[in-house]
């Protein structure tokens, strides 16, 4: 019997004298990260990619559509599902089992390699099932570090799991390269070729589909990770508080995590009594209208990784919410930690005008020119000993 949730059409003969590719995702961030380099595969001669969405986050539909894609196969829904990643990891584990066993069209030696980006359970659990079954892995944004196992929790550990695992690691900035190399990685093994993030953004400006609100010069909120559970409470006081002595921004807009937990925090501490030019929005499952707020903000209040990266594109100045960042060259850019004080929040809103006003230009190409997911389907060739035109 065929597994459920996996295309029908992944028979072998599909797929006859080429590579065949797993590209692994479970949130929104990583399916943006990777649509570029699987609509490039998807088009190669060389290769036949597999999309495998491991459900990890709820993404909308649109979103996958609007991109023109069509997953492979889709992880079976976890019965009565937590937040425990014990739980999420076992049942991925056994998912890739279940969806490359002995019942499948596919199996697992079928398979030339497995992409996985960054630093999900997702990643984590491709990156283990494909290296205890001896297949390759490919990371994409390898080499990012804090050099605290705590801070991001779980990412860092993550990270440094799936450098353990991985054949070949593409980082985005030298930095990340060298703290591969320091921790041993082979040199020949590791490229820097920039972000795929702007890949992405660059392919949607293109093609139009970045949906920018009327609102502008707002402030724009968010705050979700494990590591800052306990400091909503403090953090929806002050931005309460925060805008009292601000004249150069419109309005705070808060997106709401949809963790209860973090919900009912913002409920008692607000008890009703917002402050008027406070907005709490519901989460924005779209992508395309949340990178539009991110174009129109005058500047960014977060502890996201992502929004650190897409600021940094469109020259937003960012406040992170964090003790520490795995992303240390948005510091020499547009971007802060910013400890959960009222006074040192209050003085970068301050000083983000000014950046804004300093910086007037569309795009800052730090991430790259958009040719990054290009640059891994060519080492792809490489690795396998197809012919390349380029020179690594």
């Amino acid at each position: 019997m065929t597994p459920e949730n996996l295309n029908i059409s992944l028979l072998p003969e599909n797929f006859k004298n080429k590579k065949v590719i797993v590209i692994v995702f479970g949130t929104r961030p990583e399916i943006i990260k990777l649509f570029v380099l699987y609509r490039i595969l998807k088009k190669s001669e060389e290769f036949f990619p597999i999309l495998y969405n491991t459900a990890q986050q709820k993404i909308s539909s649109d979103i996958l559509s609007n991109l023109g894609l069509s997953c492979d196969i889709i992880a079976d829904e976890i019965p009565n599902r937590t937040t425990d990643l014990n739980q999420l990891v076992a049942h991925l584990l056994n998912d890739f089992n279940k969806k490359f066993g002995d019942n499948s069209p596919i199996k697992k030696e079928n398979l030339h390699g497995v992409i996985v980006q960054g630093d999900t359970a997702s990643a984590y659990a491709g990156a283990i099932w494909s290296f205890f079954n001896q297949i390759p892995v490919f990371h994409v944004e390898a080499g990012l570090r804090t050099l605290d196992k705590l801070n991001p929790f779980p990412e860092e550990f993550v990270r440094e799991s799936i450098a353990r695992t991985a054949t070949i690691h593409f980082c985005p900035k030298g930095i990340n390269r060298d703290n591969l190399i320091n921790e041993g990685i082979r040199t020949d093994k590791v490229y820097v070729i920039g972000n795929t993030i702007n890949d992405a953004i660059f392919t949607l400006i293109k093609e139009k589909k970045i949906k920018e609100p009327k609102r502008s010069n707002f402030i724009l909120s968010t705050l979700h990770r494990r590591e800052n559970w306990n400091n909503v409470m403090t953090y929806a006081k002050i931005l309460n508080t925060i805008l009292n002595g601000q004249t150069n921004y419109t309005n705070i807009l808060h997106i709401m995590h949809p963790n209860p937990l973090i919900q009912k925090s913002f409920e008692t501490v607000l008890n009703g009594k917002a402050h008027e030019h406070l907005v709490l929005m519901e989460p924005i499952h779209d992508y395309f209208e949340m990178l539009g707020y991110v174009k129109k903000s005058g500047t960014i209040l977060t502890d996201s990784g992502g929004l650190q990266e897409e600021s940094l594109f469109f020259n937003v100045p960012c406040g992170v919410l964090r003790k520490t960042t795995e992303r240390p060259e948005v510091l020499k850019k547009n971007a802060k930690l910013l400890p959960f004080e009222t006074e040192e929040i209050s003085s970068f809103l301050k000083d983000a005008t000014h950046y804004r006003e300093m910086h007037k230009s569309k795009y800052n190409y730090t991430y790259g020119f958009g040719d990054s997911s290009y640059l891994i389907y060519e080492l792809l060739k490489k690795y396998f000993c197809i012919e390349t035109t380029f020179t690594f």
